[in-house]
């Protein structure tokens, strides 16, 4: 008995042994030879040295939707994406027509395809999205990258002065710039089964269209919402779940004659569903703008 256990520690020893030779081995080949590193990165990651990892693995996770420029711009509240200079960057001289902005910016949709990287996506992101269709449409787009939460603290305002900081950055930005559309778009609360449509196989995040009318020009932002909503129907009847008219607020939509609040989506609607109706409401958009220019 205590022979056949004296072989058994003797085997366990060198299974030991062996397993360190190997591991030494392996440690010394993959350090000692960059080649396969190098090899490695630039196959499965695609990325250089000085790339971000972070900002790129998020660019690969969005199927490069957004511009790599955009996410790098994008800030979460806790830390920065710097950006690579090297990185080629889509051409952004198109005149900006349409102005994006989030006045409650922090709002955030479902999480499994990026959460891995530690960045939720949020209206935020959604709009950089928004602005690549349009851009893809020829279409300029100027999205507010200015933090509402940075306004409020400036000016000791609470979570109602939001649509105040928001009306701040629209004065702001359009002192520069001839805006035809101003869109704030925003994510609602209700249930999924209330945001998801579906049609042929494809998902995409419903819209609902908020328009105010305790201003006196509010007919022409409703005559812009009804184009919207009836080209909507026209191809994809449901997704839009119609115009929302409030009388008790102003929204900023004073400020242009085609200001319009979207709810795109709800908490529950993932990144590939939002990109799915961004993508539609861009060539609706485009449409919209080649009707008013002729």
């Amino acid at each position: 008995m205590e022979k056949f256990k004296s072989k058994k520690t003797n085997l366990k020893k060198e299974i030991f042994i062996l397993f360190i030779i190997v591991f030494i081995l392996v440690y010394y080949y993959l350090f000692n030879n960059t080649n396969v590193l190098n090899k490695y990165f630039n196959n499965y990651f695609k990325i250089e040295k000085d790339y971000n990892i972070k900002s790129r693995l998020l660019y690969e996770s969005l199927n490069k939707i957004v511009s790599l420029n955009d996410i790098n711009n994008y800030k979460e509240p806790e830390e920065i994406i710097f950006i690579n200079k090297n990185e080629n960057v889509k051409n952004e001289t198109l005149e900006p027509q349409v102005y994006i902005y989030n006045t409650h910016d922090t709002e955030k949709y479902a999480i499994p395809y990026i959460s891995d990287y530690s960045i939720t996506p949020t209206v935020k992101i959604a709009s950089y999205i928004f602005k690549e269709h349009l851009n893809n449409n020829g279409i300029g787009v100027i999205v507010e990258n200015k933090k509402i939460k940075n306004y409020l603290t400036k000016h000791n305002l609470n979570y109602y002065g939001c649509y105040d900081a928001s009306r701040s950055y629209i004065k702001s930005a359009s002192k520069k710039n001839k805006f035809k559309i101003l869109i704030d778009l925003h994510r609602d609360s209700v249930k999924y089964k209330q945001t998801l449509y579906q049609k042929d196989n494809k998902k995409y995040a419903r819209v609902m269209l908020v328009v105010t009318t305790k201003h006196k020009n509010y007919k022409k932002n409703l005559k812009f919402a009804e184009y919207i909503n009836s080209s909507l129907e026209k191809d994809y009847k449901g997704l839009s779940r119609g115009i929302y008219k409030r009388s008790d607020v102003i929204f900023n939509q004073d400020l242009n004659p085609n200001a319009i609040l979207i709810e795109l989506g709800g908490v529950d609607n993932q990144i590939d569903e939002l990109n799915n109706t961004l993508e539609i409401l861009s060539k609706i958009i485009k449409e919209y703008l080649g009707e008013s220019n002729g």
